[in-house]
């Protein structure tokens, strides 16, 4: 089993106070992590160049951010951090240490999305993004504008002054270019005074697919740890799976079958749904996330 950050539960819900995804600070933390290193954020700032002082600065969301997508595992003690890579950022590290890839990019985005643990209400990780492209195709629909999108953080978090901001940013952050704005998850259109975005599926493209594993077994082993059999009905239900992607059920059957063949799941379709078996750790499937990329 491939952990992520033990220690984490769930992000601030205004972790990002500001600062974008930055591709290119967030590569900056990496070599630092798996150094295991660590000190406070000034410190910290110091040694990897990620801009900082000691009342705000970009070091503390970049480390959520990182935590988020599954890259370091961090823990704080009075105000010093220590980071280090999981088994997934030990990969990223070695094999795209710049997060230049789009299958990375998409591994990333789609773990920033997930699920945090199986209680209901289900919410997320990193909630703004889980609320947007895991509950918000019932919510708001494939085209929506920002008015919207703040309207329903709204209702899931109550008023807070710094939702008009945070809204604006987790959309911003799919269309810079220095952030995810290469996955083209969204096409976005004038329309009077607001842009209106329109909702883009994941790649179902066979180079894509180890990415997607990837992403596949380590949310299994987050929320579904001690099972090694699981209805794909219940998986895709509750992790929001299909939902991230921007699947339909069927779109994800050549995705299965891909698994399968690589010897990586067996499916038994005897039941009336799908079962998947496990037959594969999930350091392995990791190993494998660029194999398919020519």
């Amino acid at each position: 089993m491939a952990e992520f950050d033990a220690g984490l539960t769930s992000l601030p819900l205004n972790f990002p106070q500001a600062f974008l995804p930055d591709r290119r600070l967030l590569a900056r933390l990496l070599p630092f992590a798996a150094a295991n290193n660590g000190g406070d954020k000034v410190q910290i700032g110091a040694e990897t160049g990620i801009p900082t002082g000691q009342s705000t600065g970009k070091v503390e969301p970049m480390i959520h951010y990182a935590r988020g997508m599954g890259l370091v595992a961090a823990s704080k003690n009075v105000g010093r951090w220590r980071l280090s890579l999981t088994p997934l950022g030990r990969v990223v590290f070695s094999e795209d240490p710049y997060l230049s890839q789009p299958v990375t990019l998409w591994l990333l985005h789609l773990l920033l999305c997930r699920r945090r643990g199986l209680t209901d209400p289900a919410t997320g990780v990193a909630d703004p993004w889980f609320a947007l492209f895991a509950e918000g195709g019932l919510r708001l629909g494939k085209n929506f504008d920002q008015p919207a999108y703040l309207a329903y953080l709204t209702e899931r978090h109550g008023v807070k002054g710094y939702l008009k901001s945070l809204s604006g940013l987790v959309l911003r952050s799919y269309v810079e270019a220095t952030c995810f704005g290469p996955l083209n998850a969204f096409s976005v259109e004038p329309s009077g005074s607001q842009s209106v975005y329109l909702r883009r599926a994941a790649p179902d493209e066979r180079s894509h697919f180890p990415a997607y594993a990837a992403y596949f077994f380590l949310v299994w082993d987050e929320l579904y740890g001690d099972q090694y059999q699981l209805a794909m009905d219940e998986f895709f239900t509750q992790t929001r799976c299909l939902a991230i992607l921007g699947w339909e059920r069927g779109a994800a059957t050549r995705w299965l079958d891909w698994m399968a063949d690589r010897g990586l799941i067996q499916l038994d379709r005897q039941t009336g749904g799908t079962l998947a078996l496990r037959l594969r750790d999930s350091e392995l499937v990791l190993s494998g996330i660029y194999d398919e990329l020519i």
